[in-house]
C-alpha cells in the first residue's frame, strides 16, 4: 500500500518532489504538454500548503536534441503556477539555496540527467550512498514521487532518497495507480483491450497478460501490431515486410501465432488498410495483400468493426494509435476510434506516450475520457503485470514525517 503525501501535514516541511517535466522541444524551447500541466498542479498544491518545494525532474536523454536545461522550463512553470520559482544548477551551493527558502517557496533543480550517475540502474541503497543524494537529503524533510512515467527506472533521483527520508506518493502518481488498478480489476462485461502503436514488443506483453489472466473479453489489434498478426497467420505485406524484418519484428511471430491460436475468439483483426499509393490515399482489403505500397492506417471496414465493439464495451483500455495520425491523410482511423471512445459510457483508460500526442493534435481533451495516463512504458509495464521498482520501494518505505 502506497503512503500518500495527501494524508500528511506538510506546512513548513522541505519536500524533494520528483516529477516528470519531460516535454517536446521546438527551437530549443519546451512546449507545454500534459505532463507540465499536471505536475505543475502538484507543485502549486504543495506551495499553497506552505511547504518548501524542491523540484527534481529530467529532460531528454544525453546525446539527443531534447537534452536541454530545465531553465528553459522555468517561465512555463511560473506561468502555470502563478508565482516566482527559484532555480539552481548542480554546480551551485544548492544546499544553501534550499536552506534559505521560506514557506511556500519553490526551487527547480537543474535537469537530473545532467548528473552522470543519475541514469545508472542501481539499488536504492547504492544510490543513497552517492554524496549528492546525501547532501540533498540532509536539507530535506521528505521525498515525494509524483511521476509514474519514471517509476519503472531505478535511477538516483527516483529511488535514491527512499532509504534516507520519509517517502510518499504524490497526487499524480496516486491517480495513475488508482486508475490502473481499476482497469486491471474491472468486473463488468464486456471488457475491451485496444492495442496499436509502433512498439509491438510492449503490446505483446500486455496482450499476453490480459488474455492469460482473463482481464479482457475482446482485443482489437491495429497499427504495426495488428499487421504482425496477419503476417503470423501467413499473410505477406510486400514492401512493408522489409521494414518488419529490419526492426526484428519477425522474432515476435511465434508468440503472436500461439496467442491467436489459443484465444482467436477474443482477438479482432484488421480487415482493411489505408495506404500511401504514390502520394495518394487508397483503401485496400487484407485479401489484396501483398502490395508495393506502405500501409499507414486501418481501413474503413476495420473502423466500422472496431467502433461497433467499442460501443458495446463497459471497459476500454487503449494503448497506441492505429495509424500514422501525424499525417492528416492517415489520421482518420485514430480520430474515429478516439471519437467512438469519447462517446462511450464505458470506463476508458488511455495509455500515455503517443496517445497523449494524438489527443492533442486531433483536437480531443483528456476530459472526454475517464482517465488519460501521462505514462507510456511504465503504464504498459503495469498493465503487463510487472512490478514498478520505484512503486515497490515506496510501499516498503519505513520512515515517517514527524
Amino acid at each position: 500500500m502506497l503512503k500518500s503525501i495527501s494524508s500528511v501535514k506538510i506546512k513548513g516541511k522541505t519536500l524533494l518532489v520528483r516529477v516528470d517535466l519531460n516535454s517536446n522541444i521546438q527551437n530549443s524551447k519546451p512546449v507545454v504538454g500534459a505532463r507540465l500541466k499536471e505536475h505543475s498542479k502538484t507543485i502549486k498544491l504543495f506551495s499553497s500548503k506552505k511547504a518548501i518545494t524542491v523540484v527534481l525532474a529530467h529532460q531528454g536523454r544525453k546525446g539527443q536534441e531534447d537534452f536541454v536545461s530545465l531553465k528553459n522550463h522555468l517561465p512555463l512553470l511560473e506561468k502555470l503556477i502563478g508565482k516566482k520559482i527559484f532555480f539552481s544548477t548542480w554546480a551551485e551551493d544548492f544546499k544553501k539555496k534550499i536552506s534559505s527558502l521560506k514557506e511556500g517557496e519553490i526551487l527547480l533543480m537543474e535537469n537530473t540527467r545532467f548528473l552522470d550517475f543519475e541514469s545508472e540502474e542501481k539499488t536504492p541503497e547504492e544510490h543513497s550512498k552517492q554524496p549528492l543524494i546525501k547532501d540533498l537529503a540532509l536539507v530535506s524533510d521528505a521525498f515525494v514521487l509524483d511521476a509514474l512515467s519514471v517509476s519503472h527506472r531505478s535511477h538516483a533521483s527516483v529511488v535514491g532518497f527512499i532509504p534516507l527520508l520519509p517517502s510518499y506518493s504524490g497526487p499524480v502518481l496516486d491517480a495513475e495507480i488508482t486508475n490502473l488498478d481499476k482497469a486491471l480489476n474491472f468486473q463488468e462485461h464486456p471488457r475491451l483491450l485496444f492495442l496499436g502503436g509502433a512498439k509491438p514488443e510492449d503490446s505483446l506483453k500486455t496482450l499476453s497478460f490480459f488474455l492469460k489472466e482473463n482481464k479482457t473479453d475482446k482485443v482489437l489489434v491495429s497499427g504495426i501490431f495488428g499487421e504482425l498478426f496477419l503476417v503470423a497467420l501467413g499473410k505477406k505485406f510486400g514492401k512493408k515486410d522489409e521494414f518488419f524484418e529490419s526492426k526484428g519484428f519477425f522474432s515476435l511471430l511465434p508468440e503472436i501465432k500461439g496467442l491467436y491460436e489459443k484465444f482467436r475468439e477474443k482477438i479482432v483483426l484488421p480487415k482493411d488498410f489505408a495506404l500511401d499509393k504514390n502520394g495518394k490515399k487508397a483503401n485496400i482489403s487484407v485479401e489484396q495483400l501483398p502490395l508495393d505500397f506502405i500501409s499507414k492506417d486501418i481501413g474503413e471496414k476495420t473502423i466500422q468493426d472496431f467502433s461497433k465493439e467499442i460501443s458495446k464495451a463497459k471497459l476500454i483500455v487503449f494503448n497506441g494509435p492505429p495509424g500514422v495520425f501525424e499525417e492528416k491523410a492517415f489520421s482518420l482511423g485514430t480520430k474515429a476510434i478516439l471519437k467512438a471512445m469519447s462517446e462511450s459510457s464505458a470506463f476508458t483508460f488511455l495509455g500515455g506516450g503517443d496517445t497523449g500526442t494524438a489527443l492533442e493534435s486531433l483536437g480531443f481533451s483528456s476530459k472526454q475520457f475517464s482517465f488519460v495516463s501521462l505514462s507510456g512504458k511504465a503504464s504498459l509495464n503495469y498493465l503487463s503485470g510487472k512490478k514498478l521498482v520505484a512503486v515497490e520501494e515506496l510501499k516498503k518505505a519505513k520512515l515517517e514525517l514527524k
